[in-house]
């Protein structure tokens, strides 16, 4: 057996009955799965064919088979590796004599989805959003076996996601197709109604191990519950400090409910962290000590005396990326790879303007989640659509973007030409007199617009003009947060502020958009030798030397969408996901001025911070 620790060794050599491991970050969780296999096949003379291994993704399954065939000397063990999905998909297709035909697509279903929404005559601006919160919503309603008359919608109005949600199921089986929730739905009724067939899958694997067991949703804790018994061999490895799915279905809930559902399971705490320094071991673990619902543990670090918290007030954004930007030169002179080097961020829309930065001192970097160009989105097109027309392009087409926002009761009949000319216009509101003022008040609107700066024009735009009170309306029917809707338009409007005429504007949005797609078309192979850009949720499992955290106030962490203690407990789980990636150096930036707001420092860098008595 290889070099381990006692609590390692521990998990190792467990054989019969459930056992628990608690898997915190840098402990050599994969390690301990792989020897554990190894053990069972060696020392206790398992038939390798009857043990299973479950992780949550393809790739994690490929990985940990190729490392356990390594270490079997290129043994080829008949061991299986898969996801949840796979092999509960073999269950059902050998059953009923499936094939992956009978599975839909996912531009299938995004299709399906889109022609419902568009039935219900409610149109919406960012319909590509709301088709994927719709399937995102419908999967947890599904796998948390949620009756849908109990959900609630966060973005759509209730009676129209439940009508949305019942005309897709019905559709599903009018084409006889299934989906990946519908997989887990049919496997778990198979295995209630077939004891024939679960008592062959019992007897088939009688050994089962699962990675990541905190992202575990309930329908698939419900069977593996049902797998495992009697016998319960069951070795779930997992952190519930590091469960951050929750958009997924996971539930922490289920991994410390782990020792009621399986009476005298063994609980091992791998605690030493061979990846963090000790005082980025201690910080995070004052941190997540916040929590309420956790298994309590002791935390230490293999890395006694090396490794830094700078901690840092940036006066805005622009000056947290300049202090970024400068950081990371002064690493890779002193001999840091760009590839060790990660910024993290809450959200996607975090890094718009550091990567300009970046670009500007040609730091190499690779985003590692496609980064939204703000210029697209719905909200600011309208608006740059006023400035083009006003400026003379008076295409048809970019008139129909902003020509009832607010709503003038402009009819699209009324727009005969490919270009539209509001003299002639004017002319087609005879006998319409509160059509005729609008139209009369929208070209002095106009004529406003083109004399001002850009930063003038967007504030013109939103406030005189009246485009903020139709964001406010057009939210307030569609049950979309219209905060969310003003951050982007407050984005847009403080990239804008230091231009001083249209020009040099849409020259910067030519060039910004250029460089997104260049970034997006890019391959895998760009990650090395280059700075890492993602978000907290794509960090999970990876390290680096030196970690930056964007924007640290509150509202982005914990994000403001965040109300419940649940939901705030996983914010925090999030945020010591984040700070966990730190080999040696951890920086966290909390901008004093935050878009247009004050940024307030987040309670996570408080809860960091070591009491003095």
């Amino acid at each position: 057996m290889i070099n381990l620790n006692n609590e390692q060794k521990k998990a190792v050599l467990h054989k019969d009955g459930p056992c628990l491991v608690l898997g915190t970050p840098g402990s050599g969780k994969t390690t301990v799965i792989v020897n554990r296999i190894k053990n069972l096949i060696e020392k206790y003379n398992v038939n390798p064919a009857e043990i299973l291994v479950i992780t949550f993704t393809r790739a994690a399954a490929l990985s940990m088979q190729e490392r356990f065939f390594k270490m079997m000397g290129g043994n080829n063990c008949r061991v299986r590796f898969g996801t949840f999905h796979s092999f509960f998909f073999w269950i059902i297709k050998t059953a009923y004599h499936m094939d992956s035909s009978a599975v839909i697509s996912e531009e299938e279903k995004r299709n399906i989805i889109r022609k419902i929404i568009m039935s219900f005559n409610m149109e919406y601006e960012n319909s590509e959003d709301i088709i994927t919160s719709a399937i995102r919503q419908i999967g947890i309603v599904n796998c948390d076996m949620i009756d849908i008359e109990a959900y609630y919608s966060k973005d759509m109005p209730e009676a129209m996601f439940r009508e949305l949600y019942k005309r897709y199921e019905a559709e599903k089986k009018r084409i006889k197709k299934l989906d990946f929730d519908d997989m887990l739905n049919m496997c778990h009724e198979l295995l209630k109604e077939r004891q024939d067939i679960l008592l062959h899958i019992r007897k088939l694997y009688k050994y089962i191990l699962v990675d990541e067991f905190q992202d575990t949703n309930r329908i698939q804790y419900e069977i593996l519950k049902m797998i495992v018994h009697p016998a319960d061999n069951v070795f779930a490895v997992g952190d519930d400090d590091q469960s951050i799915y929750g958009f997924r279905g996971a539930r922490p809930d289920i991994m410390l409910g782990f020792t009621d559902e399986f009476k005298g399971a063994e609980i091992i705490t791998l605690g030493i962290n061979y990846r963090c320094p000790d005082i980025i071991t201690q910080a995070s673990s004052r941190l997540i000590k916040k929590n309420k619902k956790r298994f309590d543990k002791v935390l230490t670090s293999d890395k006694r005396n090396s490794g830094e918290i700078i901690v840092e007030f940036p006066k805005d954004v622009k000056n947290q990326n300049e202090m970024i930007v400068s950081r990371i030169k002064e690493a890779h002179a002193s001999g840091v790879p760009y590839e060790e080097i990660a910024v993290l961020y809450r959200t996607n829309l975090n890094p718009r303007r550091l990567i300009y930065k970046l670009r500007e001192y040609n730091i190499p970097f690779f985003i590692n989640d496609t980064i939204p160009n703000i210029f697209e989105h719905f909200t600011v097109e309208a608006i740059l659509a006023y400035i083009r027309f006003s400026l003379g392009e008076n295409e048809r087409s970019l008139f129909l973007k902003f020509m009832n926002k607010p709503v003038r009761y402009i009819s699209r009949a009324m727009l005969t030409e490919e270009t539209v000319e509001l003299s002639e216009l004017l002319n087609k509101t005879a006998g319409k007199e509160y059509l005729r003022v609008n139209v009369k008040i929208l070209k002095n609107q106009l004529e406003t617009i083109r004399r001002l700066n850009p930063y003038a024009a967007v504030n013109y735009i939103r406030k005189a003009v009246g485009y903020d009170d139709y964001i406010e309306e057009y939210a307030d029917k569609r049950n979309i947060d219209s905060d969310e809707l003003f951050d982007i338009m407050d984005e847009f409007q403080s990239m804008v502020k230091d231009f001083s005429n249209y020009e040099d504007m849409f020259s910067f949005i030519d060039d910004y958009t250029a460089l997104l797609k260049e970034k997006a078309g890019r391959i895998n192979n760009d990650k090395k030798n280059a700075v890492n850009l993602m978000t907290m949720h794509g960090a999970k499992g990876l390290e680096f030397t030196e970690v930056h955290i964007l924007d640290c106030v509150e509202s982005m962490m914990p994000y403001k969408k965040s109300k419940t203690p649940a939901e705030i407990e996983e914010e925090r789980r999030m945020f010591y996901v984040a700070v966990t990636r730190a080999k040696y150096s951890l920086y966290l930036y909390a901008p004093k001025l935050f878009g247009k707001k004050e940024g307030v420092p987040s309670r996570f860098i408080f809860d960091m911070r070591e009491k003095k008595d």
